[in-house]
């Protein structure tokens, strides 16, 4: 034990958090930033870039909400925040020595892997997760090297939100509009050959269980060579979802709806691409030819009123194969087994109770450990909504203090963490030697007359951090 209470100015809290998304940066500002209480945070990212989806995942197009990164680089110039990029959770170090190291650790590991469809045919070539996809026209690492064929006519994202809506942006802008993105070189190369002419974006409910937000679509009215339809059909409303829209006070189901009607009054074919949304329509089987994808079998569905009041669907006996030379599933997220880490497979996050980790088998509170984002609520939510996330587990951390037990190994922390970094002979990435990299792609954007060109290899980050 300490002489020392935990987050004095005397014995400062020692809190590492794993993954360096924004749900991660909301944590550090939460511990950081508190009145009366003095934290230290040492923040550890399996690549040498931060900010999670913010560079990974949102969309090329959507600079203005890549601009949250800016107040996470104010965050990571906070006194006692320390940034240890290049270092994998599970790999490089354990929740065994994390435990030893700190007061606390606080998982931010975000939600990285896609929900299967199950369905037949799911596995041919052709048919592709929405992380994926994603990933690779983002410049993640992991996928630059990531094989797709954009060689057909038309491509089928099966679910509606707005992960769904940005593969078909993405898919359908111009070359013009790339220039003005932070696609990697390879996407948007690939993408400007693109022979894809048809995008249909497929939902199981109907328009008013759409799951994109108003956000996702703003841009689809301004597309230069594609125009976004719905059949005016597509929108008549069945007895219970009238009933739903009549009562409803969702600004977000108004504004979506509004957004559909303004679509069914274009023109299909109008321009040189046609993003169509469908609704009540659920895959039964992806088919193919020589193990390669070649459409989808689309059951109809029908909406009704289940005995709870909710709204419920049943397949009928309509089927209809979409040809297609491509399938993007998006049908949600879940967390990738951790190392170490209990996963609550029902629900696809980590093990917890409000943002405390929990043991599977007692159902009892794991101490020291806790858990924000996806990772503790599951896939949904804008950015900004982790915020809010994990000032909640901040406070349960706060109520916390008092029963948690000191680290064993009590030095200063920024020489210790060197050294034990060192000592296993991992070549981390500091702040400021990530800045170096952040320099390098905005300077080789800058000469492209783009927002950024990213750099995509682990290797050349590192040479660039280290300012070879």
């Amino acid at each position: 034990m300490t002489e020392y209470s935990l987050g004095s100015a005397e014995r400062p809290l020692k809190a590492a958090i794993i993954g360096s998304g924004p749900s991660g940066f909301y944590a550090a500002q939460g511990l950081l930033q508190t009145p009366g209480v003095n934290a230290e945070v040492d923040m550890f990212e399996y690549l040498p870039t931060p900010y999670g989806l913010v560079r990974a995942g949102v969309a090329p197009d959507h600079q203005s909400i890549k601009s949250i990164a800016k107040i996470f680089d104010q965050i990571a110039h906070l006194p006692n925040y320390r940034f240890w990029g290049n270092v994998e959770f599970g790999r490089d170090i354990t929740i065994e020595e994390l435990n030893e190291r700190f007061d606390l650790v606080i998982f931010a590991l975000g939600a990285q892997s896609d929900r299967a469809l199950c369905i037949k045919g799911e596995e041919l070539q052709g048919s592709h997760s929405a992380t994926a996809f994603v990933s690779w026209y983002n410049g993640h690492p992991d996928y630059r090297n990531y094989e797709i064929n954009l060689n057909c006519k038309r491509a089928i994202i099966i679910g509606m939100g707005n992960v769904a809506t940005d593969i078909a942006r993405i898919l359908a802008l111009s070359p013009a509009e790339m220039g003005e993105t932070d696609l990697a070189d390879y996407a948007a190369e690939a993408l400007r050959n693109s022979s894809i002419e048809e995008i249909e974006i497929v939902a199981r409910r109907g328009p008013l269980q759409a799951a994109f937000t108003p956000v996702g679509v703003r841009k689809f009215s301004k597309l230069e060579e594609a125009v976004a339809y719905v059949d005016p059909a597509e929108l008549k409303l069945e007895a219970v979802s009238q009933k739903v829209l009549e009562e409803t006070r969702g600004k977000r189901i108004l504004r979506n709806l509004e957004f559909l009607n303004s679509i069914a009054n274009n023109s299909p074919g109008s321009k040189k691409k046609t993003i169509r949304f469908l609704f009540r329509q659920t895959p039964v089987e992806i088919t193919g030819e020589n193990n390669v994808v070649t459409g989808v079998n689309l059951v109809k569905n029908e909406l009704f009123e289940n005995e709870s009041g909710d709204i419920s669907l049943s397949l009928t006996d309509s089927c209809k194969l979409h040809e297609a030379g491509l399938v993007f599933h998006s049908v949600g997220y879940q967390v990738a087994p951790v190392a170490g880490i209990q996963v609550d497979e029902k629900r696809g996050v980590i093990a917890n109770q409000d943002g405390r980790l929990i043991d599977l088998a007692t159902n009892q509170v794991i101490p020291g450990q806790y858990v924000v984002g996806w990772a503790k609520r599951g896939a949904n939510g804008v950015i900004g909504a982790n915020k809010f996330d994990s000032q909640e587990t901040i406070k349960l951390i706060l109520d916390d203090i008092a029963l948690l037990k000191a680290a064993a190994i009590d030095e200063p922390q920024a020489e210790k963490i060197t050294q034990w970094l060192t000592d296993k002979g991992i070549h981390y990435v500091r702040f400021q030697e990530w800045e170096r990299i952040n320099n390098e792609e905005l300077s080789r954007g800058q000469s492209k007359g783009k927002p950024r060109e990213k750099i995509t290899t682990v290797q050349q980050m590192l040479e660039i951090a280290d300012g070879k």
